[in-house]
């Protein structure tokens, strides 16, 4: 995990400098900006990382800029099951929605961004049958959680852009496990793209 997550953030240094680009920092012409982000979200730590794989991820966004360098946006996302380790009919996805700040920054060659939000988190689990032939019903249930991310932004022209994100999503009391609810962190690296309207 550890490996994956470094190289993502070395991909992000690697594939930026190189670049001479126009600024992709907000432009005020455009009123509102969205995101479509195609990612692959990883458990990691706790019995949640350890017991659940990795999942194909989605997400849209809505940014609207406060000033060339902020906006405030809401992120739609959705990811397509994590499966049990061991069970694998058990395969909880998630739906999300979640408000977010960001700040975008200029270094020259390439704009660097970061942005921190709170939002609800529904785990889904549709029904099914353990290894054992024990058949388990489905659930559906919101939890509170919070996310980072990081990425490297690059303008195409002056209302399109590509980006490489990485962000970290925790949710609190996620989901049960040994009786005990347990967290869920996931770290989700994504290609956005963007287009201001």
């Amino acid at each position: 995990m550890k490996k994956i997550i470094f190289g993502f953030a070395a991909l992000i240094t690697f594939v930026s400098f190189p670049f001479s680009q126009l600024s992709a920092l907000y432009d005020l012409n455009y009123k509102t900006y969205w995101d479509l982000g195609v990612g692959y979200s990883m458990p990691t730590g706790g019995e949640w990382g350890k017991q659940y794989e990795p999942s194909l991820s989605v997400s849209i966004t809505a940014e609207k800029p406060r000033n060339e360098n902020y906006a405030l946006g809401i992120e739609l996302g959705y990811e397509e099951g994590h499966k049990h380790f061991v069970e694998k009919n058990c395969a909880p996805k998630i739906l999300y929605i979640a408000p977010y700040f960001k700040e975008v920054k200029n270094f020259g060659a390439v704009d660097l961004y970061a942005s921190i939000g709170l939002g609800v988190y529904h785990r889904w689990t549709p029904a099914y049958t353990a290894n054992n032939g024990v058949k388990y019903a489905g659930g559906f249930a919101g939890k509170l959680g919070g996310n980072l991310g990081f990425g490297a932004l690059y303008n195409l022209s002056n209302s399109f852009s590509i980006s490489l994100n990485l962000k970290v999503h925790n949710i609190k009391k996620f989901i049960g496990i040994n009786g005990t609810m347990v967290p869920a962190t996931n770290f989700v690296p994504s290609f956005m793209i963007k287009k201001g309207f």
